[in-house]
């Protein structure tokens, strides 16, 4: 099975255990997600299926959602309510407008603190294991995006925030930041990954779903084609091609019998006449082949 599965995490469990489940469930070969949620995170996680893992780095660029739950008045060395205290500071109370405007003001191109406790890599060692040795406080600083940050709800000494972001932000970063800013600490002590590029929670299958679905032989229903994912253009190859794609070999024109070169972008996707994915292959202008193939699938 082919395509991409928007998978519900559910609490407790890691992103990797997710992604063998989900392997063992579908009988795939290959199999992976497309952007890490902690432990303790629940929400959209997508998983590759087949050969749609080779699709990951186009897919996982993805700008996504998240809900967090933040407690103020303590710090910790994880930047969340799993990690050891590192401090509390019960005498700084803010109200509702300026934990209000302190959010909103965590948007744009932003240098933060990335948490010890993360799969960041430093000198080719994932940070968490140099924090659990004691060899590191943090993993440095890195630029993440925010396009909107906001305040949901708050009751001293907790709230919830709602943000849109770009690939590698860490919702704990900008929790950390905004109790840096108000000055008495916060920790992260609950998130959901609510949508992730086109795939949202609403529309995610948690895994009891699947576990329904595949007692009724339908499986495939919960599995999103790539070709339905990106937008790229689509070129339909003749019967008499296929033999020379099946080898890597990039037809001329006269092996389409449809090549959209007209379509914006410079990524297609090669099918065959009943649809099913052949190729990947980028635009050549001014060539005799149009298209060079990048990736073969039969």
């Amino acid at each position: 099975m082919n395509g991409v599965v928007n998978f519900y995490k559910e609490p407790g469990i890691t992103s990797f255990k997710a992604v063998d489940t989900l392997r063992r469930l579908f009988g795939a070969s290959r199999c992976g997600h497309l952007g890490t949620l902690d432990p303790m995170a629940e929400g959209v996680l997508p998983v590759c299926l087949g050969y749609a893992t080779r699709f990951a780095d186009y897919l996982s660029s993805a700008d996504k959602e998240y809900i967090a739950q933040f407690r103020l008045g303590i710090s910790t060395d994880s930047f969340d309510t799993t990690g050891a205290v590192l401090s509390e500071n019960s005498g700084i109370k803010p109200d509702t407008e300026t934990v209000r405007a302190c959010a909103s003001a965590m948007t744009g191109s932003l240098e933060l603190t990335v948490p010890a406790f993360s799969a960041k890599k430093i000198n080719g060692v994932r940070a968490y294991k140099l924090a659990r040795k004691g060899a590191i406080e943090d993993a440095g600083v890195k630029p993440m995006t925010v396009y909107f940050c906001g305040l949901l709800s708050y009751e001293y000494p907790f709230g919830v925030i709602r943000v849109r972001c770009g690939k590698g932000t860490y919702i704990r970063s900008i929790i950390n930041a905004i109790g840096t800013e108000l000055g008495c600490g916060a920790a992260m002590s609950g998130l959901i990954r609510s949508a992730n590029g086109v795939f949202s929670a609403g529309d995610s299958f948690k895994l009891h779903t699947l576990e329904e679905l595949k007692r009724d032989g339908s499986l495939n229903k919960a599995v999103v084609p790539v070709t339905e994912l990106l937008n790229w253009g689509k070129a339909v190859v003749k019967d008499g091609a296929l033999k020379s794609i099946a080898n890597g070999a990039s037809p001329d024109r006269s092996g389409y019998l449809s090549l959209p070169i007209e379509a914006e972008g410079d990524d297609f996707f090669l099918t065959d006449t009943a649809g099913k994915l052949l190729a990947v292959a980028s635009r050549q202008e001014n060539s005799a082949v149009p298209l060079k193939i990048k990736m073969v699938f039969i």
